[in-house]
């Protein structure tokens, strides 16, 4: 049987046009003569191409998802989605108790998200939904916890949104904003987490009569919105016992900041003890929360599948890629699957990824030779250079980033033919085909381009499809049937 390394290069899309596109201007030699001279194809990454809201971008979490399910599945925004615009929230006995509690009680409900209409982290309309809902139920003390994104939005844009907020809300009170760099990082740099911390606790942070002219300063000294400062506004209310905290974001992305106010054994800083109502809209690990929505699992998923037929295989990441690997591509769940290792590299503790846009993809090559040389049946590695550094807006560095990963792939070509490995390349969505636009604006967020995918074996030839469709190719170029789930959706290839 065939040995397979499936190398997944996540943010990596494909557009013709050069202008501003560090994928096509980075120079990736080793990447261009694969391209070149093996099978290769195109898979769209979104949209309702892959069953998301139409001209929704792809997504890093999503994209794994669907590579490890094999078919159409829906997404947390989906669910978000049809929860708000069919009311069936409205009728939620989870938020019918919230109501009643803010009522009974007098407390205030502080509800935190990212604001943007991104729809990777959070959506906008989701937070206007919820505000609508408590203001019909007469829940008079509302405050907002606004982090700034700059991630899965344009990165000079949030009093877009936070206008589009007040216009609709004339009387709503903004308590603070933030950055996601503070409010949300992922790379358990707690001593950011602790800024925002104490500014929805105590206050500690820039104070401003103005929220538009906070904003236009911290732009005027080069600070998007992913780097806004902690900032109290003159509406400001800190969170206090027994006050409900609703999180309105669709991922983890804040995981950080909900253990630190829910967690009596949190250790990270010094903390206020508190008792808080802490509620999420989809569970979140870790975290001691009332979800309000289910996020969809998945099973007969590639890796569970393979594991049932008894292949040994390994997945190989960077820690701030993790739950990419070891949740998303496992449809949405933690589990133990037979003669499965997870590699997990420690990211970098950096200011800024763009500070190191190679960021630790050598040493993920290094632990994807290490597995080869295991004798593995399938690995499935991420690098996750595109995405991260992509994100930070940084043209150069992504450049830089590409050309990292560029070097990485020539030794893995190496390693895979002295350990008889045939290379699958497959990207996860787009992000680093766009980082300047055609009206020199800087992109950060992902992009609606369509995706890699390459067999390194002639003896095929490929279709362009969808990122559905990537499992069940891998199991045809195996010679395994697809599990029953699977048996719908095409595969890419046919054989020569």
């Amino acid at each position: 049987m065939k040995k397979v390394l499936t190398i997944i290069l996540d943010g990596f899309g494909m557009r013709e046009d050069i202008y501003g596109n560090a994928i096509k201007n980075a120079g990736m030699s080793n990447f261009i003569n694969i391209w070149n001279k093996y099978p290769h194809c195109l898979l769209r990454s979104s949209s309702t191409y892959v069953n998301l809201p139409k001209d929704q971008c792809g997504f890093s979490e999503f994209g794994h998802k669907l590579i490890g399910c094999g078919r159409k599945i829906r997404s947390k925004l989906n669910i978000a989605n049809d929860a708000f615009n069919k009311g069936t929230i409205n009728s939620s006995k989870k938020i019918k108790d919230m109501i009643e509690y803010l009522k009974t009680t007098g407390k205030a409900i502080h509800l935190m998200t990212i604001i943007s209409d991104g729809g990777v982290a959070s959506h906008i309309e989701h937070l206007e939904a919820m505000i609508s809902l408590l203001q019909k139920n007469e829940i008079e003390k509302i405050y907002l916890d606004l982090i700034t994104d700059g991630i899965d939005s344009n990165a000079y844009s949030s009093y877009e949104y936070i206008k589009q907020i007040i216009n609709k809300f004339p009387n709503i009170k903004i308590s603070t904003l933030c950055g996601r760099y503070y409010a949300a990082d992922i790379n358990g740099e707690y001593n950011r987490t602790k800024n925002y911390y104490e500014l929805l606790m105590k206050g500690k942070g820039v104070s401003t009569p103005s929220i538009k002219r906070i904003i236009d300063l911290c732009y005027e000294r080069k600070l998007n919105d992913t780097y806004l400062p902690p900032i109290r506004t003159k509406d400001f209310l800190p969170i206090d016992d027994n006050d409900v905290v609703f999180i309105m974001n669709l991922g983890n992305e804040i995981k950080q900041i909900i253990q630190a106010l829910s967690n009596d054994s949190f250790d990270k800083f010094e903390t206020i003890k508190t008792k808080l109502k802490i509620h999420t809209l989809f569970n979140i690990k870790d975290v001691k929360s009332i979800n309000i929505l289910s996020e969809e699992k998945e099973d007969e998923t590639l890796c569970e599948y393979l594991g049932e037929l008894g292949l040994s295989q390994a997945r190989i990441a960077e820690s701030i890629k993790e739950d990419s690997i070891t949740y998303y591509l496992d449809g949405s769940r933690y589990i133990d699957i037979e003669n499965c290792d997870n590699y997990i590299i420690s990211s970098n503790k950096v200011e800024t990824f763009d500070k190191k846009p190679e960021m630790n993809s050598l040493a993920v090559a290094k632990a994807i030779i290490g597995c080869m040389e295991k004798d593995y049946d399938l690995i499935i590695a991420n690098f996750a250079n595109p995405d991260i550094i992509g994100h930070t807006g940084n043209y150069q560095a992504t450049i830089n980033g590409l050309q990292a990963i560029d070097i990485c792939l020539d030794k893995l070509i190496e390693a895979a033919k002295d350990n008889f490995y045939k290379i699958i390349i497959v990207g996860s969505h787009g992000n680093a085909d766009t980082i300047i636009d055609r009206d020199n604006n800087i992109i950060t967020k992902n992009t609606l381009s369509s995706v890699p995918f390459i067999i390194m074996d002639n003896k095929v030839k490929l279709y362009n499809g969808d990122m559905t469709m990537v499992a069940p190719t891998i199991l045809k170029y195996l010679d395994i049937t697809s599990p029953k789930k699977m048996k719908k959706t095409k595969t890419l290839f046919d054989e020569e």
